[in-house]
């Protein structure tokens, strides 16, 4: 039976926050879903470890993989091997909770949109202690209970509620919580590979071909996963990846929303203010979301 919907997941050297993110899956409140699993080039025992859970999970899990190319050639060979008419996108490292898949499922079926989930974070000192445990309801439950909101996820989740319709709404795409009809992944053309493998900028470029063709952003906070973060660093990345950026505005010249990201990341970085630009290790006084309330 074809699935209703195929949830994409690119990795690269994450093993352990892989497998629990896989077996998290477990707890989805509707079983017609499939995973599919792209190996973009790992090196830490990925593939025998997804050979392991391929017949402990209850849900069909797909292995693809290819040469190191980076997360959008991943995201690309994955999506070609799914089977579902919805494509969601979770990131090797995001657990989902109960009702992710059936709510991104229902806010594609309302129209021909990137649905845009919500995504809550454990802080990167907890995270050790649910590494390399099974995830049963309990350990589930307990990983969601830690869960807190990042000052930068909130701060986009305001923006899209705010302003729906905003010409530079694009820019708030995220590719670790999005998904989208098949038809529109195919309209849009797939994720531009020629970012490579450094961090960042693929995913805005690909919001702003699917604004461009009529396939706009939109927020549907119950669509919720859960970041196991790696990072003690917010601004090490966008150093990183600044070449990513500055390749945005070689391919989208006439945008003057990319222009202006580009300058400001620049200015960020030269000036030693990166971690300001999307901080990860800050965050709001929010209750844990009951997970139970989303299935």
């Amino acid at each position: 039976m074809t699935p209703q919907a195929s949830v994409i997941v690119p990795t690269h050297n994450k093993r352990e926050r892989l497998v629990l993110m896989l077996e998290a899956f477990a707890h989805q409140a509707v079983p017609d879903f499939e995973v599919v699993v792209c190996d973009d080039g790992s090196t830490d025992g990925t593939a025998e470890a997804l050979a392991s859970l391929e017949a402990e999970v209850p849900y069909r899990l797909v292995y693809v993989s290819g040469p190191r190319g980076g997360a959008g050639a991943a995201r690309n060979r994955a999506a070609a091997a799914a089977r579902g008419d919805v494509l969601i996108f979770n990131d090797d490292d995001m657990v989902p909770a109960p009702g992710f898949v059936a709510r991104h499922v229902e806010a594609c079926a309302a129209g021909d949109v990137l649905s845009r989930g919500e995504r809550w974070a454990v802080p990167v000192d907890v995270v050790p202690s649910f590494l390399g445990r099974r995830a049963d309801a309990a350990l589930y439950a307990e990983v969601w209970s830690s869960a807190r909101m990042t000052v930068a996820e909130k701060w986009t989740l305001d923006a899209l509620a705010a302003s729906p319709d905003h010409h530079y709404r694009f820019l708030q795409t995220c590719t670790s919580n999005l998904a989208l009809r098949r038809s529109s992944f195919e309209q849009v053309g797939g994720f531009d590979e020629s970012f490579g493998t450094r961090w960042g900028a693929e995913d805005t470029e690909f919001g702003y071909r699917a604004q461009l063709a009529g396939v706009g952003i939109r927020l549907t906070t119950a669509a919720k996963n859960l970041h196991l973060e790696h990072s003690t660093d917010s601004g090490a990345k966008f150093t990183k990846g600044l070449e990513n950026f500055r390749r945005l505005a070689e391919i989208h010249p006439e945008s003057k929303g990319i222009k202006t990201l580009v300058k400001y990341v620049e200015m960020a970085v030269e000036r030693g203010h990166a971690a300001e630009l999307f901080d990860e290790q800050s965050f709001v006084d929010w209750t844990s979301p009951d997970i139970l309330s989303f299935s």
